[in-house]
This record gives C-alpha cells, sequence and structure tokens, in this order.
C-alpha cells in the first residue's frame, strides 16, 4: 500500500518539475526575444544590403565571376523572361 502513495508522490513531483522547466524554458525565451528586440531596434535595417554588395564588388575587383552570384539591390541585366 505504501507503494502507491510513493508512486503517486513521484508522478506528482514529476509533474509539477515539468511545468516548472517548461515555464522557465518559455521566460528565458521571452527574456532572450526581448534582449534581441532591443538589439535588433539600433540595427542598421540595410546591412545585409550592404555585405552583399561589398562582397559582389570584391569578387569582382578579383576577377572571380563565380563569387559575385547575388545581384546587388534587385537590379538585373536580362529583361523579365530572363533565363541564365
Amino acid at each position: 500500500m505504501l507503494d502507491v502513495f510513493r508512486f503517486a508522490w513521484f508522478a506528482v513531483r514529476t509533474f509539477f518539475g515539468v511545468i516548472a522547466l517548461v515555464l522557465a524554458l518559455y521566460a528565458a525565451l521571452w527574456g532572450f526575444v526581448k534582449v534581441h528586440s532591443v538589439a535588433v531596434g539600433r540595427a542598421d535595417p540595410d546591412a545585409a544590403l550592404k555585405r552583399v554588395t561589398s562582397y559582389n564588388v570584391q569578387a569582382i575587383r578579383h576577377g572571380d565571376g563565380k563569387r559575385a552570384a547575388v545581384p546587388s539591390a534587385g537590379r538585373s541585366d536580362c529583361e523579365p523572361p530572363c533565363r541564365q
């Protein structure tokens, strides 16, 4: 009979432990999202485009046509039915 109560106590502790773990993970993720949104709020919105443009310019200067695969700022030299 004592084993039934031990198992019940184990089940209750495990249940509340899992709930506590989920809440702790939720709180940690919430905090991470808040910190990240503050950090991204101060970032330059065109940073990725500037990096791609810089990368393409460096590749063109070195004469490596394969590395300059990403068109910068959506510009293209071909007409709309463009096939490469």
